[in-house]
């Protein structure tokens, strides 16, 4: 007894320094989990070992099992030991070896306990040096565990966590370090003072709205009397001088009109002029001249009135300026009536701002407000404005959008650009809290949702 006491307690020696040997050689994770859940065998007795790994996320996920080079990570046996794992670390003695029995675990991974373990489990936590949990052991066996087998286990665990951190320090030594010092709670309340703070800090309110390019003061040019549109001589978005010819109306019933109006007014004439003759011999043609006189001053009226419509069939330009209007096709035989909007006449150097802002967009806006303009064609190149106007109702837009109609002036020192042109204004508002800046919308829609 005295001589082989020492033998097997140097057999256990030399067999533990073996163990550490050959898994601190281990030249790549897969051999060292295999190393890990069979080699331990040769050491201490047990029916079954699994390797699992603590993820960033704090779950469990099992590496390796004894006895198989793979294994289905969905069956029902993997899945219990998950359940297990995420129970007892849950527990303050997590980072400590201990032996695990059926009343360790709560109600329901009862079932699973008597199905496939054997009796007597052992967990053995692994860590770094520096102390963080890595992964662990999980041994299964029929009978009881000592306190040397622990011991044992303990120190071989011990070799075990510096090899794998030897391993995978490359690769994941930043996310540990970074993970150690999020769980600090000193590096956690100074990032929620940190986040308080920064919801705190004053911001613009701003808004997107779709915006366009139009003429500040557009001379309008409408029909100056009842028809239709028969020529234009001007082509969209051209530069027209004063006196310029814009567009014809057609003039075929107006000047049938004229043409009787004279005939008209020659008849009348001739009656005048036959009972100005009988007036000398014939009273009742004498008492009739005042009456023809009349007609004729009526008809010659009517002849002066159409004469001043036919002058205004042709429709010029009252000012220089630009030609803005969609396409002459669309006016072209379109009946319109006098005062009817045809076009405009804008001056390319006094540009503005009109931006189309959504009701559900809306915000307090005031008269001087910081407006830049994005344009499609050039949206790298912002152009700066300033609000001038907004309106006191909402209406509907031409894509069917309930808006309100905001005007911006361009600042002087930017280049006004053509007009016509479309982009997206961004619309500076007052200062407020960056809490209230991220999370309006989603209080206006919770409100909206439950009425409050």
């Amino acid at each position: 007894m005295s001589t082989q006491a020492p033998d097997s307690k140097l057999l256990g020696l030399s067999t533990l320094l073996q163990l550490e040997k050959d898994i601190r050689h281990a030249d790549n994770i897969d051999k060292f989990n295999f190393l890990v859940v069979n080699d331990a065998r040769r050491l201490i007795e047990f029916h079954q070992a699994v390797l699992w790994k603590l993820e960033p996320s704090g779950q469990a996920s099992i590496k390796a099992v004894s006895g198989l080079a793979e294994f289905d990570r969905n069956a029902p046996y993997i899945i219990w030991l998950k359940k297990v794992f995420r129970h007892l670390l849950k527990q303050p003695d997590a980072r400590q070896p201990h032996p695990i029995g059926r009343e360790a675990l709560p109600p329901a991974l009862h079932d699973g306990w008597s199905e496939w373990s054997l009796g007597r489990c052992l967990w053995c936590p692994i860590l770094t040096p520096s102390g963080k949990l890595l992964g662990g052991l999980w041994l299964n066996r029929k009978r009881e565990w000592e306190p040397g087998e622990i011991a044992l286990l303990e120190h071989l665990c011990d070799a075990y966590g510096h090899a794998w951190s030897a391993l995978t320090g490359h690769q994941q030594t930043w996310r540990e370090r970074l993970s150690h010092r999020l769980h600090t709670r000193k590096v956690r309340w100074g990032i929620a003072a940190t986040i308080v703070v920064l919801l705190l800090l004053p911001v613009h309110q701003t808004v997107l709205a779709p915006a366009e390019v139009i003429a500040y003061q557009p001379d309008i040019v409408s029909a100056p009397l009842d028809g239709v549109i028969k020529t234009f001589h001007v082509e969209p978005n051209t530069v027209v001088t004063k006196g310029d010819l814009l567009f014809s109306m057609d003039d075929t019933t107006l000047r049938n009109r004229h043409e009787i109006a004279l005939k008209a007014v020659a008849v009348a004439q001739a009656n005048y002029m036959r009972s100005a003759q009988k007036a000398f011999t014939d009273e009742e043609s004498k008492a009739e001249l005042a009456l023809l006189n009349a007609q004729v001053e009526e008809k010659s009226a009517e002849v002066s009135y159409t004469a001043e419509l036919l002058e205004k069939i042709h429709v010029r330009a009252e000012h220089s300026g630009i030609a803005v209007f969609s396409d002459a096709n669309d006016w072209l035989g379109k009946p319109v009536v006098v005062g009817e909007k045809v076009l405009t006449l804008a001056d390319p150097e006094d540009a503005e701002l009109q931006i189309q802002l959504p009701v559900d967009d809306a915000i307090n806006l005031e008269s001087g407000a910081k407006v830049r303009m994005f344009l499609n064609i050039d949206p790298t190149r912002p152009l700066g404005a300033t609000l001038r106007q907004a309106s006191y109702e909402a209406e509907i837009t031409p894509e069917d959008i309930l808006a309100f109609r905001l005007k911006a002036s361009f600042d002087a020192d930017t280049p006004l650009p053509r007009m016509g042109l479309k982009g997206t204004a961004k619309i500076y508002g007052n200062k407020v809290p960056l809490f209230y800046y991220l999370m309006r919308r989603p209080i206006g829609a919770l409100r909206q949702t439950l009425g409050i």
